[in-house]
């Protein structure tokens, strides 16, 4: 236990990529944050960074550390945040990780709630998509993300058994344009009729990229040209509304164009869904603010699983 905090700047070293950045960050001295680490090491007996030119990279022994100190992290801010809960003082900070549509659409609410209940709690939150977000919650960088739920191609959770899964609702995807764009003069829009125009998806794309080829080759139509992909809502909304482009994004998104008027392109056949919900660790289950944040969650989409007259969240393993 004497060597706990030296875990701080293990950490520190990890997040800045060298001990110069990680030094500063911290205000400590970077011969004291050297020795420290140097010590740390030495208690361990293997070295936990590859000293390059610029900067540091973990060997396979750090990357193990890197787990391990990210669980011991957590488990020491799980525990500020409980005790503070019961006696309103001390806080703590959580890294949470959410897709885009939970990020824009569903997270306000919940950590709306979380102030609320938890006053002195700081909430770190990381925006993305599972491929990126799901290796930080598989490594501890994160302890909770909500969004896609993480599958492998024969249809199970990929993160192992120490992860749980909660189902909330099935994400609906779908093809937008602005109301004025000059397909809507058409009495009936035809997939080939969308050819002529560029198209953009929002964020990675992959799996939107992937519907929309198989969904045109089925009708032997050759696989529109994806001229755009944007993690930026403000220029994918920007685009569609002045340019003519064709938006392909999950139709809660389209809620929130802010007062520029989408209308979904109502290609027979085209929609299609995803699984969503909320991964962490089994570990954290009874962890105060991810139990509030799962009864948030649960409550804001409650509206959405109704529309699709989907069964109650279900935990999957």
């Amino acid at each position: 236990m004497h060597d706990i905090w030296r875990f701080q700047h293990f950490l520190g070293v990890v997040d800045a990529g060298s001990f110069h950045g990680a030094a500063r960050a911290m205000n400590i001295s970077q011969p004291a944050l050297t020795k420290s680490i140097r010590l740390l090491e030495e208690a361990f007996g293997t070295e936990l960074f590859l000293r390059l030119p610029r900067g540091v990279r973990l060997t396979e022994a750090g990357e193990m550390m890197h787990i391990r100190a990210r669980e011991v992290e957590a488990a020491w801010n799980a525990a500020i945040v409980e005790v503070g809960a019961q006696s309103n003082g001390l806080g703590g900070t959580m890294r949470i990780g959410g897709g885009p549509v939970y990020s824009s659409v569903h997270f306000p609410n919940m950590l709306a709630d979380l102030r609320r209940r938890f006053s002195h709690l700081k909430v770190q939150v990381s925006t993305g998509v599972g491929s990126e977000l799901l290796p930080m919650l598989k490594s501890g960088d994160i302890r909770v993300y909500a969004g896609g739920i993480p599958r492998t191609e024969g249809g199970t959770l990929n993160l192992g058994a120490a992860f749980r899964t909660i189902e909330l609702y099935q994400q609906q995807n779908a093809i937008f344009a602005s109301s004025q764009h000059p397909l809507f003069q058409k009495d009936r829009v035809e997939p080939a009729d969308t050819l002529d125009y560029p198209w953009l998806c929002l964020f990675s794309g992959q799996q939107a990229n992937i519907q929309i080829r198989d969904y045109f080759e089925a009708r032997g139509l050759p696989e529109p040209r994806v001229a755009l992909e944007s993690h930026s809502l403000q220029i994918a909304f920007k685009m569609i509304a002045e340019h003519q482009f064709i938006g392909c994004m999950p139709v809660p998104l389209s809620a929130t164009s802010e007062g520029r008027d989408l209308k979904e392109v109502a290609l027979d056949g085209f929609r299609w869904s995803i699984p969503t919900g909320i991964t962490f660790h089994r570990s954290f289950a009874d962890f105060a603010p991810i139990t509030q944040m799962i009864r948030s969650l649960k409550a804001v989409t409650e509206p959405l699983r109704e529309r699709e007259e989907l069964p109650a969240p279900r935990i999957r393993s």
